[in-house]
């Protein structure tokens, strides 16, 4: 057996079954399926169970995702692990093209996926669209956001080697986890193709806004501590923490945008894109809005507006 999917659920009945069925639904057939119910006070358990070989069930007392996650790995019998959470999908080709890339590149494969929010997703919605890190730029680049989806690949031994997820996050615990890999010499490559339905929906751990902030701080705090920083990486640190993170100001900016006020709008986004270059839609954003946004910040509010109302998504979703 070469892979094995790890689905860590907390009170996932209304989405675990799905999830395990797209598992189950891959091309690629040399697989298992780990489920880590985690302490779940609802059926996820029972639905879990209901399904055949090759899925399997681990229960545990509510310990976290990063937990789960430790755990799912701990007891997965597969040379690589992938990830599937318990509210997503996983189209029948996902596995597949990401095991080619892995072969072809090694390191870490990672996905291109569908935003899937409350109202469904979105053509334009995807989770890479352009500009992904080279690998020489990539140890940066994984300081100034997560560019590594949940939906990757990667060897079981990458997980023994960093010890695991830091289970003391419980937010941003796959940024820290992807962090130390890059910084430990590894690196990732893309499957561009969307083959996979990522949730983020408005009742979801990321949903929260202040808590992932705090948490981000934790971990870009941690990794200012490491001694293997080159003073580039050091001076970034130092300044991404010395004020509001690129995901806040990112916020800051659309609740601007919304409010048509597009001065206001257009310096959070520069502020934003500063911080985080990597983001293609926060340069984007900025660089419209640069030179008159009083002339083209009620064109991109439209835009944005018109697409937040067909997926459903709004102030209570975190960037």
């Amino acid at each position: 057996m070469r892979v094995s999917v790890v689905i860590p659920a907390f009170d996932a009945e209304r989405t675990v079954g799905a999830a395990i069925s797209s598992a189950l639904w891959q091309t690629y057939r040399d697989l298992e399926v780990v489920v880590v119910d985690d302490g779940s006070r609802d059926s996820t358990a029972m639905l879990a169970a209901g399904f055949p070989e090759p899925v399997r069930v681990v229960r545990r007392e509510n310990g976290g995702v990063a937990a789960a996650r430790n755990q799912g790995i701990a007891e997965a019998r597969g040379e690589l692990i992938a990830f599937c959470d318990a509210d997503d999908v996983l189209l029948p080709l996902h596995l597949e093209a990401l095991v080619e890339v892995y072969d072809r590149a090694g390191g870490i494969a990672t996905s291109n996926c569908y935003w899937l929010f409350d109202a469904g997703i979105h053509p334009s919605r995807v989770r890479y669209k352009s500009g992904f890190p080279r690998p020489e730029r990539q140890r940066l680049a994984i300081l100034e956001q997560n560019f590594v989806s949940t939906m990757s690949l990667f060897p079981k031994t990458l997980w023994e080697e960093l010890g695991g997820f830091d289970e003391e996050l419980a937010l941003a615990e796959d940024w820290d986890f992807w962090l130390r890999a890059i910084l430990a010499g590894r690196r990732v490559a893309l499957q561009p193709r969307p083959l996979a339905l990522y949730s983020w929906r408005g009742d979801s751990l990321a949903a929260d806004p202040a808590r992932m902030d705090e948490h981000v701080r934790t971990l870009l705090g941690k990794a200012l501590a490491r001694n293997d920083l080159v003073p580039e990486e050091r001076q970034y640190l130092k300044r991404r923490l010395a004020g509001p993170g690129p995901a806040e100001l990112g916020r800051q900016g659309d609740a601007a945008l919304r409010a048509g006020r597009y001065r206001e709008a257009a310096a959070s986004y520069r502020a934003a894109a500063d911080l985080c270059p990597t983001e293609p839609a926060l340069r984007r954003k900025a660089l419209v809005l640069r030179p008159a946004p009083w002339l083209t910040g009620p064109l991109v509010r439209a835009r944005q507006l018109r697409i937040e109302r067909a997926v459903g998504f709004g102030e209570g979703h975190a960037r």
